[in-house]
């Protein structure tokens, strides 16, 4: 599978539907987004690297192509 980085983007309609948002001022430290989206309206692939899931509540976005979400739930499943 790639190495390559991914970004991704999280809209929401509205801070209500956040459940959790924590960041720590360690460098290091972990950072945490929980939410709803809602319910799912559409999941597609943008120009063929951007996976975008839509529900009613926001929109999850990820750099990803067909190829190494297929790559990598082949491995998920294989093990």
């Amino acid at each position: 599978m790639s190495k390559r980085r991914h970004s991704f983007s999280i809209e929401m309609v509205s801070k209500s539907h956040l459940d959790t948002i924590s960041v720590s001022n360690e460098p290091k430290a972990e950072v945490l987004f929980e939410g709803e989206l809602g319910e799912l309206v559409q999941i597609e692939f943008i120009e063929g690297i951007i996976l975008q899931i839509t529900g009613d509540k926001g929109v999850f976005r990820i750099d990803l192509t067909e190829k190494e979400l297929s790559h990598g739930l082949a491995k998920k499943r294989s093990l």
